[in-house]
């Protein structure tokens, strides 16, 4: 089996909630999406997407992934899609970084390989260990009522676990938490996303300030050593995000016991074939670790699912259903949702398809005869 044609769709993503709010004053109305659709020779074909979010993932944002295909998609070209090693090393050979790009050939390859053996995705990454992940659900940045409403309809929903989006005005972040916090039920936890939108200092004085909440703290700072040394300061939980990019930097969390969790975005990695290997260091070593996506559609939620599905239930902190963010699709059917939990599917491969009717015309294809040009 080998690759004959590379097709690259983007569609635009309004968020279902009007406007998303985060960190460094960041606010997200509509994402750019990007839809990969991978053809082979035999008949199958896979697809994959990716969508950053503004400059915490990508600096050229979306619209930098096609120019990085014109590279990466000649490359693979006539190679088999079953081999996700071998095109992971063929897309590394031909262009350093550009994970974005990268993480929807692969997760393309991955469902040509599961549809060519009959297997769900999550069966190759490891088999079903997780039957429904837990998701989280954002506590909103708006007053105490409002925030309490709409609380009260996840929780009807089945969510138990909340995203406290702070990272602003770090004052106002304390009250903030504080009040998220009181608003938390039996067995209901929270954690505090800064999204690196805080100084050292302001980091600092926020766990101090919220010691007695035992909220969990997410990415505090910048970069990585900003956030250990917040880590050496506090007796708050730890989680990271943003600046854990690759397997050295996991390495590095283990060996500085710098967090309980570790925040996993599959295209912030390279693809689930990183993503797995990174996974599968972190659990072996005992940490929790979150199964998510920067952002996107159906077809990134189907992958984040089954990378979810693979992890050990009792080291799987949570996921999320990103399609249901948007009020466009990228793909049909949507993974399952049900009482705050995401569920893989049981068909071959990702188990969703490109939705043409919302995608439209490709924005690029290459194929053999493109490469001999």
């Amino acid at each position: 089996m080998k690759i004959t044609r590379i097709e690259a769709f983007q569609v635009e993503l309004p968020y279902a909630g009007g406007s998303y709010h985060w960190g460094r004053g960041n606010v997200i109305r509509t994402a750019l999406t990007t839809v990969i659709t991978v053809h082979t020779d035999e008949g199958f074909t896979g697809c994959g997407e990716s969508c950053p979010i503004g400059g915490n993932y990508l600096a050229a944002f979306a619209e930098g992934i096609v120019p990085a295909l014109s590279l990466l998609a000649p490359a693979v070209i006539g190679e088999d899609p079953r081999e996700v090693h071998a095109i992971e090393r063929r897309m590394d050979a031909v262009l350093r970084g550009h994970p974005y790009a990268k993480s929807a050939i692969d997760a393309a390859c991955w469902d040509i390989l599961g549809q060519s053996c009959g297997q769900p995705v999550c069966v190759l990454l490891g088999g079903r260990l997780t039957i429904g992940g837990s998701m989280y659900r954002v506590v909103p940045q708006k007053d105490p009522h409002a925030a309490a409403q709409e609380m009260e309809v996840h929780r009807s929903a089945g969510y138990r676990q909340f995203q406290i989006k702070v990272g602003n005005d770090w004052k106002a972040d304390i009250d903030r938490i504080i009040n998220a916090t009181s608003l938390l039920e039996p067995g209901e936890t929270a954690f505090a996303d800064a999204n690196r939108g805080w100084s050292l200092n302001e980091a600092l004085a926020v766990v101090h300030a919220v010691r007695d909440t035992g909220v969990m703290i997410e990415q505090p700072c910048d970069s990585y050593d900003e956030c250990l040394h917040v880590r050496r300061r506090t007796d708050l939980p730890m989680k990271l995000d943003e600046c854990v990019t690759d397997l050295k930097m996991a390495q590095r969390v283990v060996v500085d016991q710098s967090a309980e969790v570790v925040c996993l975005k599959i295209s912030n990695l390279g693809g689930l074939t990183k993503a797995r290997r990174i996974r599968d260091y972190l659990v072996e070593h005992g940490l929790s670790v979150v199964c998510e996506d920067t952002w996107g559609g159906e077809i990134t939620t189907a992958a984040v699912a089954h990378f979810a599905a693979s992890t050990p239930a009792s080291l799987l902190y949570n996921t999320t259903d990103l399609h249901n963010y948007n009020t466009v699709s990228t793909g049909q059917p949507p993974p399952v949702v049900r009482n705050g939990k995401l569920y893989a599917g049981t068909e071959p491969g990702l188990g969703v398809k490109p939705d043409t009717q919302v995608l439209g015309e490709p924005l690029a294809i290459y194929t053999e005869s493109s490469n001999e040009d």
